[in-house]
C-alpha cells in the first residue's frame, strides 16, 4: 500500500467527533481520541517510520474549544470503508456528537520559536467549518 501523506496544505474536507456526550458529559477516558486514532491505523495498516505514536492523515487528535475530539478525513471512507464505518458507529454507540469539518495547517509562524506544547510528531492543524450531522445520516456504504 502507497503511504499517505502526512501534512498537506491542502484543505482536509471530514468529521469532528467531539468528546462530550449530548448529555454534556465528558467522554471517558481521557486519551479516547489517540486510542481510536491507533485502531483507525490497524485497520488501515499505515505505518510511520520514525514517529512513536500511531499516526495518519485519516484520523487526527485535535482539541477544539477546550475538548478533546477525533478529527476523521472524508478519505477514510473510500480506503478503508470499515475503519469509516467502526468510528461512526464508535461515535453514534458512545452518543458522541459528530459535526462535517474542514481542517487545514495553519499558516506559518516564525518557525524560529515554537509555540509551547508543539510536538514534531503531532500535525498541527485548524479545524473549521463546522455542521453537526447525525452518525446514522452517514453513508458508510
Amino acid at each position: 500500500m502507497d503511504r499517505i501523506q502526512l501534512t498537506t496544505h491542502e484543505p482536509i474536507e471530514g468529521y469532528l467527533i467531539k468528546g462530550m456526550t449530548h448529555a454534556q458529559k465528558t467522554f471517558r477516558p481521557g486519551d479516547w481520541p489517540e486510542r481510536l486514532t491507533g485502531v483507525i491505523t490497524l485497520f488501515v495498516g499505515e505505518r510511520r517510520p520514525g514517529i512513536h505514536i500511531a499516526c495518519t492523515r485519516l484520523a487526527m487528535p485535535v482539541v477544539d474549544s477546550g475538548l478533546k475530539c477525533l478529527f476523521v478525513s472524508d478519505d477514510l471512507r473510500s480506503i478503508c470503508p470499515d475503519a469509516f464505518e467502526f468510528v461512526m458507529r464508535f461515535a453514534k454507540d458512545n452518543d458522541l456528537p459528530v459535526d462535517v469539518r474542514r481542517a487545514q495547517e495553519p499558516p506559518p509562524s516564525d518557525a524560529s520559536s515554537p509555540s509551547p506544547g508543539d510536538s514534531a510528531d503531532a500535525p498541527a492543524l485548524c479545524v473549521c467549518a463546522s455542521k453537526q450531522v447525525v452518525p446514522a445520516e452517514i453513508d458508510t456504504a
